[in-house]
């Protein structure tokens, strides 16, 4: 009696064990589940006649996230995170904004989504999960290693915003149960991004979904913390290492997002919980990108609503600081939760505190675009803004119901020392960046230079402002990779 040898044997098994699991893959592709529909809407070639409008939105968005990189080359968490890249190592393949280097495509992923983040000037949206700061470092990453035009980084960044938006709005649970939206939500834009950049077909999306969800993470718990800020940095790299690893053959469940052990039970079903029916056909109509909000003030965008109330009444009633008895600031359990800080010691913490937020205010008045340094680590411990956050008073307003999603406004209102008060309250809709009430272009290019005038030089800042609005018909974005990396004090 012959005997195969026992690595015939394991080899059988494998292959054994590797048609039970296609044929179980083929089942839950069989049941055209959520998973499966929407790696076919991120991979598909058709279909993909985008407006005027939602090509210069996502330009602009571009534009942003470039401008933030630069911004907060020099922060301390930055340059932690780069002493680390650096001690690693890896291929010089794709750019690290405003630094003077290139890395491995999955370190590029990692400090390019930190500082986008890092200095809370990143362009975001009303709902749970619209962070385009987890889409678009990726999409310019891998576009610059795979050599891919800028009309195919602009599809992708439309494609995948598109789908971390949908699903971030679809459950709004996660955030209820205390986890961050910025490392969950955004594993599946970072993923779609890539995963489209590198051409990977439906199945191999599929999979990528699934590695990417088994590495989502982040708490709401670290807002104030450097940590808070490495989120993003996290999801994006999360999004090349899922889609490396699925073009190259690795499987994973094809039902993540909905099976009944899948994400959405496990992350979402909390507090307001989850709702998926609908997702798929909303797709694109129309698409997110043209709804989010470029931040003027390098704050916590929680802050915001306050913030251009605070200002509206000081413009419209002419107050002054040493006027002004007390500013009474009405906001959300939730929001009271995040800007917990009344007397911050740091940048991370002056960023998540509303009282230094409105305290600043009153002291500066007149703001520049965009308002930074009380929200630095000099600003935080400023003594003029320490005595005007004594004139600040938070009250948590357990009537106003809901998180993030919900079109709450928070009211505002200014006691004068002669007793006259003022009272505004601003929405989402109303506040100036937003997709209803637009930044200008000359704005838009004043705060794009004030973001990157000590890394780049003049010349540097129009050739990228040039370059970003021209993205739709560059061949390759190997220039504005280079231009926008390699600054003269990088």
């Amino acid at each position: 009696m012959s005997h195969l040898p026992f690595t015939s044997l394991t080899h059988q098994r494998d292959r054994q064990l590797l048609r039970t699991r296609s044929a179980h893959q083929r089942e839950g592709r069989q049941a055209m589940g959520l998973t499966r529909e929407i790696s076919e809407f991120v991979v598909r070639k058709s279909d993909l006649d985008f407006s005027s409008r939602e090509i210069d939105a996502t330009k602009t968005l571009i534009l942003d996230v470039i401008g933030a990189c630069v911004s907060a080359a020099k922060e301390p968490v930055t340059q932690f995170t780069t002493d680390y890249v650096k001690e690693s190592g890896g291929a010089e393949e794709c750019s690290v904004f405003g630094q003077g280097f290139k890395t491995s495509l999955g370190h590029a992923a990692l400090l390019n989504g930190l500082t986008a983040h890092a200095r809370e000037l990143e362009s975001i949206g009303q709902y749970t999960g619209s962070n385009p700061f987890t889409v678009i470092p990726v999409a310019l990453a891998v576009a610059e290693k795979f050599g891919r035009s800028g009309k195919e980084v602009i599809e992708a960044v439309i494609l995948a915003l598109e789908v971390q938006v949908r699903l971030g709005m679809a459950g709004p649970g996660l955030f209820d149960r205390g986890l961050g939206s910025i490392g969950n939500y955004g594993a599946f834009g970072s993923t779609a991004a890539a995963g489209r950049l590198m051409g990977l077909n439906a199945d191999q999306m599929q999979n990528a979904f699934g590695i990417a969800i088994s590495q989502a993470s982040g708490q709401q718990q670290h807002t104030g913390y450097m940590t808070h800020l490495l989120e993003s940095a996290f999801g994006c790299r999360n999004g090349v290492t899922s889609a490396s690893l699925a073009k190259r053959g690795v499987t994973a469940n094809p039902n993540m997002i909905e099976g009944k052990q899948g994400f959405f039970e496990v992350y979402s079903s909390f507090g307001r919980g989850f709702d998926l029916n609908g997702v798929a056909e909303k797709l694109g109509k129309p698409y997110c990108v043209t709804d989010i909000f470029i931040k003027k003030y390098g704050a916590c965008f929680m802050n915001h609503r306050s913030m251009d109330a605070l200002m509206q009444l000081m413009r419209q009633h002419d107050i002054h600081f040493d006027d002004v008895e007390r500013v009474r600031a009405e906001i959300p359990p939730f929001i009271a939760d995040l800007l917990r800080f009344e007397d911050p010691k740091d940048g991370s913490e002056a960023k998540f505190s509303l009282h230094q937020a409105l305290g600043s205010m009153l002291v500066d008045r007149d703001l520049p675009l965009p308002y930074l340094y009380p929200f630095s680590d000099k600003g935080a411990v400023d003594p003029k803004y320490q005595k005007a956050r004594q004139k600040i008073e938070v009250i948590e307003n357990k009537a106003m119901t809901g998180g993030r999603s919900m079109p709450y406004t928070q009211p505002v209102t200014v006691v004068m020392k002669s007793g006259q008060e003022y009272t505004a309250a601003v929405d989402a809709k109303q506040l100036k960046g937003s997709g209803h009430n637009p930044l200008s272009r000359e704005e838009l290019s004043q705060r794009h230079k004030t973001m990157t005038e000590e890394i780049l030089s003049p010349s540097q800042i129009q050739r990228t402002i040039d370059l970003v609005d021209r993205l739709d018909q560059l061949e390759s974005i190997s220039e504005l990779m280079q231009v926008a990396t390699f600054g003269e004090t990088a």
